[in-house]
């Protein structure tokens, strides 16, 4: 059951990509490559007999007559003809097939890929980076072999030993082909049922490659938790047991394909060695010739080479089903928030209003409780309260990351529900608290706000963050390299790299998270103006540690536990002598 239901999702997966309604020329090229296949098998078929004609018409050599000299090799040549045109076809259709089956990789990949970006931030969350790699890595060669080798290797392969049975049965007699059916058919049975009994070994290595594979990316994306942490050897122990699982399931993989191999040759070379043996008492009553003999031997090798193929290809076939079930399962998982819009939000000052929203990560605890709160056209909204209080949230559930548990959130007194994701995210611009850059140039990260930007525009972005001088001093500049998640760039170096792109998205709705957590006093004060200018009269929502960047706000609330406690400009904050005023004399104290 398994099995048919990965088939039967294969089959309708790929047959889009194998005859592409829009691909003329791709479909042309499938067409002539079964053609080739056609004509290699043909081929294929015939050349035995042509060598048993050679091997008979030898005999007469003894005569002394030249002119039978030109018979045998005439044959000789045809035979040699034949053998290169099987070849050929055979090559053609690979050529042929080629640029039909890298299309359909290349379309399946990032039909995952696409999907995968669909998917909600929960899933992304939880995934294991290192594994869902490689199950993408496996699948989509596991396509490769499918298309490739089931289509043009299994499917002709039995129509040749239907073709050689029939041969063997006009020509020798029913007791060849008998034996050879006989034997094929244990030889297939064998196949199947080891390799059955091999699924395991192979299951086993594929869950240690891909723990093994988690663990190390993961040890090194941490590179410097590790040092911190003077924890290498506990890493390599980690990844030591992990191998170790995957040494153990190769190395049972290994000898149990090593069983399969000596029984699948002892089947076919007793086979083989009966019939020979029945034409060797053929010959001495005269009802086989010695060309007959070779024919047999021939028929038998030749389809011993793909019988033998064909038992790698069933293991093969087995193992990429196994490979992307994996894959499959990913196209299988659903986006928790539904994009249902269809209507269209534009990207000009808009009014934000919550509505008792209540929200939780985790049924049994709540984060945020029936949180109300409006935020006018053209004003700017500040969100400040202890570690834990709820305010990152807010971020995650305007962006519809995740949808509330009770509530709603309108823009433009309409249901965020019922805006396009796209058109809500495009209006948005966010400088969030942890920023974390795509491994490549400082230009690419910063144009990432806005691909189509001149470099023009991504300079004054960068001017306005305060970063262009930086990145002028360095040797590189705008196109050196960030590392990995941007561990080359300081904590105040990446947030500013996240304010130029934000800038250069140009939003109608500012939030800035924690935006100028990792600047120094002086370079904070020099951002904060900056963003103050580029978000005047825009639609600004900031959530702050830091009171003193949120002192000229129009109005701030104060979130404790998840809940409003306080609410007003800076001044009256301070005037309630509350929590806000509370938090301000102890960051004044501080500072």
């Amino acid at each position: 059951m398994y099995k048919n239901s990965v088939l039967i999702k294969t089959s309708k997966l790929l047959f889009p990509f194998l005859w592409p309604n829009n691909r003329r020329d791709l479909k042309i090229r499938v067409v002539f490559a079964l053609f080739s296949m056609v004509f290699a098998k043909i081929a294929s078929v015939y050349t035995p007999l042509i060598l048993g004609d050679a091997v008979d018409s030898l005999t007469d050599l003894s005569s002394g007559i030249n002119l039978l000299l030109y018979v045998p090799i005439a044959i000789i040549i045809s035979y040699g003809f034949v053998r290169i045109a099987s070849f050929a076809f055979n090559e053609i259709r690979d050529a042929l097939f080629s640029k039909v089956s890298q299309n359909a990789i290349r379309k399946v990949s990032l039909k995952i890929f696409k999907h995968l970006h669909f998917l909600s931030l929960d899933f992304h969350l939880s995934r294991q980076t290192g594994g869902l790699n490689r199950y993408i890595d496996r699948g989509t060669k596991g396509i490769d072999f499918l298309l490739r080798y089931v289509l043009f290797n299994v499917v002709p392969t039995f129509i040749e030993l239907i073709l050689v049975i029939g041969i063997l049965l006009s020509l020798y007699g029913y007791e060849y082909a008998l034996i050879t059916f006989v034997t094929i058919s244990i030889y297939i049975i064998l196949t199947f049922t080891i390799t059955q009994w091999r699924i395991q070994f192979r299951k086993d290595m594929n869950a240690a490659d891909n723990d093994a594979s988690t663990k190390m990316i993961d040890s090194l994306l941490n590179f410097e938790t590790v040092k911190y942490f003077n924890n290498e050897d506990h890493e390599f122990n980690r990844l030591d047991q992990s191998l170790s699982k995957y040494e153990n399931a190769a190395n049972k993989n290994r000898m149990s394909l090593s069983l399969l191999n000596v029984s699948q040759t002892l089947v076919i070379m007793t086979g083989i060695t009966i019939m020979l043996v029945l034409s060797v008492f053929g010959i001495k009553n005269n009802s086989i010739s010695v060309g007959g003999f070779v024919v047999i031997n021939a028929y038998m090798l030749q389809l011993y080479q793909p019988l033998n193929f064909l038992g790698t290809i069933y293991r093969e076939i087995r193992q990429s089903l196994i490979d992307m079930e994996n894959m499959f399962n990913l196209l299988n998982e659903k986006n928790n928030v539904e994009d249902k819009g269809n209507t269209n939000l534009e990207n000009k000052n808009s009014e934000i209003i919550f509505n008792n929203i209540s929200f939780g990560y985790h049924p049994d605890r709540s984060i945020i409780k029936n949180l109300s709160f409006k935020l006018s056209r053209g004003k700017t909204l500040a969100i400040v309260g202890p570690t834990g209080a709820g305010k990152s949230t807010i971020s995650k559930l305007l962006f519809r990351f995740y949808d509330p548990l009770n509530g709603e959130i309108l823009i433009n007194n309409k249901n965020i529900k019922n805006y396009k994701q796209l058109d809500l995210r495009k209006i948005i611009g966010i400088v969030p608290q942890d920023t974390v850059l795509f491994n490549d140039t400082i230009y690419y990260n910063i144009s990432y706000g806005e691909p189509n930007a001149t470099k023009e525009e991504i300079i004054n972005a960068s001017k306005i963050a305060g970063i262009h001088d930086f990145i002028e001093s360095i040797p590189g500049k705008y196109n050196t390299l960030v590392g990995e998640r941007g561990l080359k760039l300081s904590g105040g170096e990446k947030q500013r790299v996240a304010i130029a792109r934000t800038i250069l998205k140009n939003p109608s709705i500012y939030f800035f998270d924690e935006a100028t957590s990792a600047l120094d006093s002086s370079t904070e004060k020099e951002i904060i103006k900056n963003l103050e200018a580029i978000s005047k009269n825009k639609t600004t929502l900031i959530i702050a540690h830091r009171l003193s960047t949120i002192s000229k706000a129009d109005n701030i609330i104060v979130i404790n536990k998840g809940n409003i406690v306080e609410n007003g400009n800076h001044q009256k904050l301070l005037d309630q002598n509350g929590l806000y005023a509370d938090m301000w004399n102890k960051q004044k104290h501080v500072s």
